[in-house]
C-alpha cells in the first residue's frame, strides 16, 4: 500500500507531454541535449570585458551630449594638439561688452510694460494733437530713470570685470616637463590661471584657489588625504576630504610624476558636483628613481579624487591633474547667467500698468488742431 500510494504522488507531478515544452518553445529533451553539447565543449578564450569607451558607449553619450562625445583620455604630459581642443581656462562673467551694452540695458528696460508705457507716453507729446503740457515733465522723468538705471549696469558690469581679470591673472605653479631632463631646471613654473590647459599638473598650497577641475595626484600628508573648503560651490561650510591616487601618491617625490607613463579617462562634464566616472591607467614604464618597473594596471577614479573649480585647498599642499577647464567645469556649469532683478513693486506696478495703460490710450481727445 505503502509503495502504490508513493508511486501515485510521484505521477501526480509528472509533465503532460504539452507541459513539457518550455517558453524557449522547444522540448526540454531538446533543451537538455542542448546543454549536454555545451558542457563538452570547452571555452577556447574567455571573453574580455568590453572598455568603459567603447563606440556603443561612445554613441550613447554623443546623443545625450548633442551629438558630440566630450569625454577624454588625457596621457601624462599630452602633446599640444589634443590640449588645444579644450576649451580655454578663462573665467568671464561679465554681462555686457561695448557692443551690446546700450541695446541689453534698453531691452531689459523697456520690456516690462510700465517702462514700454511712460515711454510712449512720452513719445505721444510731440503729437500736437495728443500733446498735454510741457514736453519736458513727460521725457525728463523717464531720461532720469534710464540715467540711474544704466549707471547702476555699468558699475555692476565694472565691478564683474574687476573680479574676472583677478582670478584669471592669479599665478599658480605647474610642473614643467622640461626638467625631467635636466636637475639643474626648475621644477616648477608660474602662469596665469587663464593659461591653465587640460593636462597640466598643478601645485596648490593651503588656501588657494582651485582654478580647474581637476585630479588629486598627490598631497603633502602621508595619508594621501587633504581636506577643501566648498562654501563658494555648494554653499556648505563643513571641509570635505579629498583622496589622492594611490600609485601617484606612493611615488617618492612630485618629480617622478613626470617620468611616469599613465593617462586619466574622464566622461563628459556634467553638473553633477557629487558625481564623477573615471579611470587612473599606468602604462608600466619605469618610475625614474631606481628604475623599477611598475605593473601596468587601472584604478577607478570617483568624486572623491577630484577637486572642484572654486574650491579651496583647507590645509597642507597638493598636485592636481586638470581634466576640465572653462565652460566644462562643474563651477560654471552651475553659475546662472545674471539677470536683472525685479522688486515685488515694480511687479505690481507693472501689472497696474498693463491695465491702466490701454484705458489710458483709449479715452484720448484729440484736441481740434488752430
Amino acid at each position: 500500500m505503502a509503495s502504490s500510494s508513493r508511486r501515485k504522488q510521484q505521477q501526480r507531478y509528472l509533465d503532460t507531454p504539452e507541459d513539457e515544452v518550455t517558453l524557449l518553445g522547444a522540448p526540454a529533451e531538446e533543451l537538455e541535449n542542448l546543454h549536454d553539447d555545451m558542457e563538452v565543449e570547452e571555452p577556447v578564450s574567455r571573453a574580455r570585458p568590453r572598455p568603459f569607451s567603447s563606440l556603443s558607449n561612445r554613441s550613447a553619450r554623443s546623443s545625450v551630449y548633442g551629438g558630440k562625445d566630450k569625454s577624454r583620455s588625457i596621457p601624462f604630459r599630452p602633446p599640444e594638439k589634443l590640449q588645444s581642443k579644450f576649451p580655454a581656462n578663462v573665467v568671464r562673467n561679465q554681462k555686457y561688452n561695448v557692443i551690446t551694452f546700450f541695446p541689453l540695458v534698453f531691452y531689459e528696460q523697456f520690456k516690462f510694460f510700465f517702462n514700454l508705457y511712460f515711454l510712449l507716453v512720452a513719445l505721444s507729446q510731440f503729437v500736437p494733437a495728443l500733446k498735454i503740457g510741457f514736453i519736458v515733465t513727460y521725457v525728463a522723468p523717464l531720461a532720469f530713470v534710464l540715467a540711474v538705471t544704466m549707471g547702476k549696469e555699468a558699475y555692476d558690469d565694472y565691478k564683474r570685470n574687476l573680479r574676472d581679470r583677478e582670478a584669471n591673472s592669479q599665478k599658480y605653479l605647474i610642473l614643467e616637463p622640461t626638467a625631467l631632463n635636466s636637475e639643474a631646471l626648475p621644477l616648477t613654473r608660474a602662469v596665469p590661471s587663464s593659461r591653465l590647459r587640460v593636462g597640466d599638473m598643478v601645485l596648490l598650497e593651503k588656501n588657494q584657489r582651485v582654478p580647474a577641475d581637476m585630479v588629486l595626484l598627490r598631497t603633502s600628508d602621508s595619508s594621501g588625504t587633504c581636506f577643501i573648503r566648498t562654501d563658494q560651490l555648494d554653499g556648505e561650510t563643513d571641509w570635505k576630504l579629498r583622496v589622492a591616487v594611490p600609485s601617484c601618491q606612493k611615488l617618492p617625490s612630485d618629480r617622478e610624476l613626470l617620468s611616469l607613463g599613465a593617462e586619466i579617462y574622464a566622461d563628459a562634464p556634467i553638473k553633477d558636483i557629487h558625481t564623477f566616472i573615471g579611470t587612473f591607467s599606468i602604462h608600466g614604464n619605469s618610475s625614474g628613481e631606481g628604475d623599477v618597473p611598475l605593473i601596468p594596471k587601472v584604478e577607478p577614479l570617483t568624486a572623491e579624487n577630484v577637486l572642484w573649480s572654486n574650491t579651496v585647498l583647507a590645509a597642507g599642499s597638493a598636485v592636481g591633474f586638470v581634466i576640465y577647464t572653462g565652460s566644462e567645469t562643474r563651477a560654471v556649469m552651475n553659475t546662472s547667467h545674471p539677470e536683472t532683478k525685479m522688486g515685488l513693486l515694480d511687479l505690481e506696478i507693472n501689472r497696474l500698468a498693463k491695465v491702466s495703460g490701454p484705458y489710458r490710450f483709449g479715452n484720448v481727445e484729440l484736441k481740434p488742431l488752430k
